[in-house]
């Protein structure tokens, strides 16, 4: 099927075995412009510091070169390819190195290609070019769907922990008398913070930041993709990797506490970029969004919990506007302060509620939709930065 979608077809293959004497002849070469790139990054360079370790992996990748002009597309091929993706995580390098080294190879090719058929026609040289494309392409893929797959465990895994606690925390709750029913509930529920805090600092390593890199380079390939079909399979890449993210980004919102790092905060490119998170969301809900975000001088802080705050203030008002409407962002100065609003045309907070919205445990959505603890964490941080913050509203505005 992944052939298919790549279009990787017989005459191909017999362009492909044409490339046979080229790479045998010039796999030195290459094997050696890659061990120089390599030396070029200082995570890459420390990794081939063991001579036992750089001996392996310049045989495997002369190996891998000569390997392209013979393809045989058994369980064992897939197997070794996959393999590629598993070793990287192994050894904590993420998936832009071996992408780079399709392309670093690819590059590499091209010219060489274009000499070694100088006599035949053009169209037969850059036929050649596009198998070895296809093929690079099948190799990155499978690789990167071993890394995905990899991800969709460990989020299972995370899934299984939270629901096993939450079903603790249930049982516990049967179990509390009722005039300790409260208290017991929010002990519990700081827990839990504690220990999904832990699981998310790892998450967000470990598949976040590799997950960005995989978007990135995906997306570059985009212009070297022939074909509808071959255009796809790229396409529900990138769609499949932004769902993971979009996972990992709603439970970074509750991101375990930590020192702040205080240092000049831009406040309009961070709300900007902030927003951009949550813009495909808020598109779902058929929410549209203006900014008017005037000079403003900027402000000591932690930049990361500034995000935390503008997002979960975001996050608060799309909750509050099921129906869609108006996310309006404001920045600007006042007298001697810099001051942010944020305003939704949502369904507003019933005025014997306001007084209570920044309180611990305090929630107006229903059961099992929120932990009354976001706009707590809001006022948190403000007050952490020296700051004030105010809520005005109305029921049904």
């Amino acid at each position: 099927m992944r052939l298919e979608y790549l279009k990787l077809e017989e005459a191909d293959l017999a362009r492909l075995r044409r490339l046979g004497p080229v790479l045998e002849k010039h796999a030195d070469d290459f094997v050696a412009a890659f061990y120089r790139h390599l030396l070029s990054f200082p995570v890459t360079r420390d990794l081939l510091s063991d001579p036992a370790v750089k001996e392996r992996l310049l045989e495997k990748q002369r190996s891998y070169l000569l390997s392209l002009a013979a393809p045989d597309f058994d369980a064992a091929y897939v197997e070794d390819r996959r393999r590629i993706g598993r070793v990287h995580q192994s050894i904590g390098l993420e998936p832009r190195w071996y992408l780079g080294a399709y392309a670093l190879y690819f590059s590499l090719l091209t010219p060489i290609v274009y000499e070694a058929f100088a006599s035949d026609s053009n169209d037969e040289a850059a036929l050649i070019i596009v198998a070895v494309q296809k093929l690079l392409m099948f190799d990155a893929q499978l690789a990167m769907e071993e890394y995905i797959q990899a991800s969709e465990e460990r989020l299972e895994y995370l899934t299984q922990e939270l629901s096993a606690e939450s079903r603790k925390l249930s049982r516990d709750y049967d179990d509390q008398s009722e005039t300790l029913r409260k208290t017991t509930i929010q002990a519990r529920a700081a827990e839990e913070l504690a220990s999904i805090a832990t699981l998310i600092a790892g998450l967000a390593h470990e598949i976040g930041t590799p997950m960005g890199v995989i978007q990135g380079h995906a997306k570059q390939l985009e212009s070297a993709v022939q074909g509808e079909d071959a255009t796809w399979r790229l396409q529900t890449i990138q769609e499949q990797i932004g769902r993971i993210s979009r996972i990992i980004q709603v439970l970074l919102n509750m991101a375990r506490p930590r020192a702040s790092k205080r240092m000049p905060v831009a406040l309009a490119p961070l709300l900007e970029r902030t927003l951009s998170f949550v813009s495909e969301k808020l598109k779902r809900r058929d929410i549209a969004v203006v900014t008017e975000l005037s000079e403003a001088r900027s402000v000591l802080g932690d930049a990361e919990r500034l995000q935390q705050l503008f997002l979960n203030l975001f996050l608060n008002a799309a909750d509050a506007m099921p129906e869609g409407g108006e996310l309006r962002v404001t920045l600007g100065e006042r007298e001697d302060q810099v001051v942010i609003c944020v305003r939704d045309t949502g369904t507003g907070v019933r005025t014997k509620d306001l007084p209570q919205i920044f309180d611990p445990f305090f929630t107006t959505k229903p059961a099992g939709e929120g932990n009354g603890l976001g706009l707590m964490v809001c006022k948190g941080i403000v007050g952490d930065h020296g700051g004030v913050i105010e809520a005005t509203s109305e029921e049904g505005q």
